[in-house]
């Protein structure tokens, strides 16, 4: 597969989320993830830390795209914690470990049903592209 691509949301952890929402990307054997222009209206202090970088509020505002990840899939091992309900992914990268959710986590938990698809499609997606899993 070529290409795939996904709304996500970065999450700082499965058990304290604080979601930035954007765009989950498998392309040319890179797994990649972008926020959206809308991330920058949410708690961004943790992506900041972990970035290493500050304004990104400002930077989103003013346009600029914000990767918070690139990596080589070969850099990655991917993984799908039964605790997520099929919903959630963690990429353990070279820089630290992410987890991405395909649905918004609220107070009801995760839309597990739609995750559950989407986390079928990235699995398959990945292991076409040669994904450590």
């Amino acid at each position: 597969m070529d290409l795939r691509e996904d709304q996500a949301w970065l999450l700082r952890s499965r058990v304290s989320p604080l979601p930035v929402a954007g765009l989950l990307t498998l392309e040319a054997g890179r797994l990649r993830f972008t926020l959206d222009p809308e991330a920058g209206e949410s708690a961004l202090g943790w992506l900041e830390e972990a970035l290493g970088r500050t304004g990104i509020a400002a930077s989103l505002g003013a346009g600029e795209a914000v990767v918070a990840f690139d990596h080589p899939l070969a850099d990655c091992v991917v993984t799908w914690p039964i605790t997520g309900g099929g919903a959630v992914m963690l990429i353990r990268a070279p820089d630290r470990r992410w987890v991405v959710s395909y649905e918004y986590p609220s107070t009801g938990g995760l839309g597990v049903f739609s995750g559950r698809r989407k986390a079928r499609d990235w699995k398959r997606a990945l292991a076409e592209s040669g994904a450590r899993t």
